[in-house]
């Protein structure tokens, strides 16, 4: 398909994103980097949070913005014939994902970027984004997540994730454990990668402390060290992120950032479904985060961040994921649940949720099973104190469903307030 385009994907610089979490937390990380440079950006995602425009961004000050209705529709219009031509002479369909990424490929060429920041959808050598040669690869970390694609196994995980290295590209590693990061290593010098720079090792977190609306961090790289910068994201987590996405815009446009570009980028970052701050009085935050690694992170983040008399848990899961062992890492510090099912037909049954959670011990009395996300949400901030933390978290489709009723109800409380 991109061969009877034309290749757009060459047509501009690839910074390219895989790993098992914090792809989008990077890639919006870079990509702020990158527009305070003075670059024009494309960025490419998934999942996306309720409307697939998402998926396709162009970035703008502070945030990323989704292409417009009539820029997806033209571009779908212009691949149509190349689609047909292409899917008879395969005698096979394109997937879903495979048509948006060559979407995604056309957009840019058609707003002549000056770069494109891609996030890989499912493992790295055999996905569909790795038709582009990118000049940089972010490995952000292995752990746990897709059962069925991997089948548990984190090194033929790390195997694919490193895949998207190519010759002459520089690899930033995330990856933390040693066995995982020589396969990531290997991978890549298999590739051909020029360079592999590794969190620890040629870059690092030197400190960070929290502070309101984020935290200071200080940053080093192979080209020095940034001092006390404050980040607009909670937790450790985004820190270690942050040291990736400044390592990997420095091989991007091969030099050290202006201290004032990193300032402005890093303070003004606001990143949907990544602790959202959605409603206050309760305090009400929305993560999308689906597997251990991520519900470890959030709480690490949570208790760091966020001061609460009780924490109410808002959960829907995916059924694929290993909800059992999400669970088990916020049973210890709940209060109350409210269980949910989002909608799509990959939903974890409530019943399965109520389960674990009673065998990790949570009462009967403190687990509530609601049956739609809104409602959920609605029922939890009900329960909710002023001093009380909401938390909704476990899928993206249920932080998509919770978001959209957040906004509701932000909107008609204004409503009200102006009416007097």
């Amino acid at each position: 398909m991109m061969d009877a385009l034309g290749d757009p994907q060459r047509s501009y610089p690839v910074l390219h994103v895989s790993g098992t979490n914090a792809k989008f937390s990077v890639l919006a990380i870079v990509t702020a980097i990158l527009t305070e440079i003075g670059m024009t950006v494309g960025t490419y995602t998934s999942p996306d949070l309720g409307n697939v425009r998402e998926r396709i961004g162009f970035a703008a000050p502070g945030e990323i913005q989704p292409i417009d209705e009539e820029g997806f529709t033209e571009r779908l219009t212009y691949l149509r014939p190349f689609i047909e031509l292409v899917e008879e002479r395969l005698g096979d369909e394109l997937t879903y994902f495979e048509l948006l990424t060559v979407l995604a490929f056309e957009a840019f060429f058609d707003r002549a970027v000056h770069a494109a920041v891609v996030e890989t959808g499912l493992g790295g050598e055999y996905d569909a984004t790795n038709v582009a040669d990118a000049a940089v690869a972010v490995v952000t970390n292995v752990s746990l997540d897709h059962i069925r694609q991997f089948g548990g196994d984190l090194a033929k995980a790390a195997w694919e994730k490193a895949g998207i290295a190519k010759q002459g590209s520089v690899v930033v590693s995330g990856v933390e454990p040693d066995d995982l990061f020589d396969i990531v290593e290997r991978r890549a010098t298999e590739k051909g990668a020029e360079r592999i720079l590794r969190l620890g090792r040629e870059i690092d977190l030197v400190e960070r402390y929290p502070a309101v609306g984020g935290q200071t961090v200080t940053v080093s790289t192979p080209r020095g060290t940034y001092a006390d910068v404050f980040l607009s994201l909670f937790g450790e987590h985004q820190a270690r992120n942050a040291v990736l996405a400044i390592a990997a815009v420095e091989e991007f446009v091969g030099e050290r950032i202006a201290e004032d570009v990193l300032e402005r980028a890093l303070g003004s970052l606001r990143l949907p479904a990544r602790l959202e701050i959605l409603g206050r009085h309760p305090l009400v935050v929305v993560d999308g985060g689906h597997n251990p690694a991520a519900a470890t992170n959030v709480r690490q983040a949570v208790e760091e961040a966020f001061a609460h008399e009780r924490l109410i848990l808002v959960v829907g899961m995916v059924g694929s994921k290993p909800v059992e062992d999400v669970l088990a890492i916020w049973a210890p510090i709940v209060d109350h649940v409210v269980v949910t099912v989002p909608e799509t037909e990959r939903a974890a049954d409530a019943a399965r949720l109520v389960d674990a959670f009673r065998e990790l011990g949570i009462e009967a009395d403190a687990i509530d099973v609601v049956e739609s996300v809104a409602a959920a949400v609605d029922h939890a901030i009900g329960l909710a104190g002023e001093d009380d933390l909401v938390l909704v978290f476990g899928s993206f489709y249920t932080a998509s469903e919770a978001r959209i009723r957040l906004r509701g109800r932000g909107a008609s409380t204004e409503e009200r307030g102006s009416d007097g």
